[in-house]
């Protein structure tokens, strides 16, 4: 499936959050859009990180389903592979390499590509997401590691003490969950690592 793709088939949260940047910023990012580099930049780091931690979790998924916490587990990197998706579409999904040929539309080239107006308010508005999402990829990405190397060497954790997120409707108030995931990181991993010590 094409960025194109993905993006055509938001929600209506998702749809709601790109009408109402550019409805607040697409005005000055015609005017500058190089004045909106940082955040489009931050945005774009915050995603290649979730995309890090989601490409390490992969290999380490269990190949069979055996307990809850394997099931927890691909739950886990099934919703944030989709949510990852679902931002990074609103940036990539109109993105151009930077040696293509752009006019005189304003655009910022970022990481190589070019990005035109509603990707630019897409990043901006977006980047609160795209730091939770880093955030939360990170959260299970160290679990499901330490679980593994527990499971080499013969150790049993605890259960998962990471909340499952309630889904949303409009596809964005999942994050009002994120905030509790990345909060119980700082119990859950030091447990896991208190475990794993002893």
């Amino acid at each position: 499936m094409s960025w194109s793709e993905v993006k055509a088939n938001w929600s209506a949260g998702w749809t709601e959050l790109q009408r109402s940047a550019l409805e607040r910023w697409g005005s000055s990012i015609r005017r500058d859009p190089q004045s909106f580099a940082p955040k489009v930049q931050a945005t774009v780091a915050e995603l290649a990180a979730a995309r890090a931690h989601l490409d390490h979790m992969k290999p380490l998924l269990p190949k069979q389903i055996k307990t809850a916490d394997d099931q927890r587990a691909m739950a886990s990197f099934s919703r944030l592979s989709a949510r990852y998706y679902e931002l990074a579409a609103g940036v990539y999904a109109d993105a151009q390499p930077a040696a293509a040929e752009v006019g005189i539309a304003p655009v910022l080239v970022v990481g190589g590509l070019v990005l035109g107006v509603a990707a630019i308010a897409w990043a901006v508005a977006a980047n609160e997401y795209a730091a939770n999402l880093r955030a939360e990829t990170a959260l299970a990405d160290r679990e499901l590691t330490a679980r593994i190397e527990a499971s080499q060497q013969g150790r049993t954790l605890q259960p998962s003490t990471l909340p499952e997120p309630k889904k949303s409707k409009d596809g964005v108030g999942w994050l009002l969950v994120g905030g509790l995931v990345v909060a119980a990181g700082a119990v859950a991993v030091p447990v896991l690592m208190k475990s794993r010590r002893s």
